[in-house]
């Protein structure tokens, strides 16, 4: 509601109390406002942290996410010198299954007590076809007593074609 003074409508203004009584209700909602804009970013953080879990990292107990892999594929590999502190693990890596599959490569290397020192996870270079090898390369792996490679994780695909 307006009153008129001086033929101008002049709009009626809160109290001065009124006024100060409402700043923290009014400084809350603000300070909410801009929380809500930042929601979808943290969103998405929380989504990324929770997709990485400590059951999808691999460790000297978690060597694989594919169970059956030992089954499927067979591996032939040696480590070697890469330079003065670091090693690369190379060879050959067999497809028993008889559809060509994309293959993700685990290189751990170890201490003498089996706890990972340095770990890779790694696409071999072109996929396996079925019933066939193909050749993998991981380098740069810190100096160890010993090595492991593993299947982390494959996919197989469906049909006669390779990509």
């Amino acid at each position: 509601m307006g009153m008129r003074l001086n033929g101008y409508w002049r709009h009626e203004v809160w109290p001065p109390q009124l006024a100060k009584s409402l700043e923290p209700a009014i400084s809350s909602v603000m300070r909410s406002l801009r929380l809500l804009k930042l929601a979808p970013f943290i969103l998405f953080a929380v989504t990324v942290a929770a997709c990485a879990t400590p059951q999808t990292t691999p460790s000297a107990a978690l060597t694989t996410l594919e169970p059956a892999a030992g089954r499927w594929f067979k591996l032939d590999w040696a480590a070697q010198p890469d330079g003065t502190d670091t090693r690369r693990v190379d060879g050959y890596i067999l497809n028993t299954y008889g559809q060509a599959a994309q293959v993700q490569l685990l290189a751990q290397a170890l201490d003498a007590s089996g706890q990972v020192i340095d770990q890779k996870i790694e696409y071999t270079l072109a996929p396996v076809p079925g019933f066939s090898r193909s050749y993998f390369n991981i380098g740069h792996l810190a100096a160890a007593d010993h090595y492991q490679v593993t299947v982390w994780s494959a996919y197989f695909y469906q049909g006669r074609r390779l990509p």
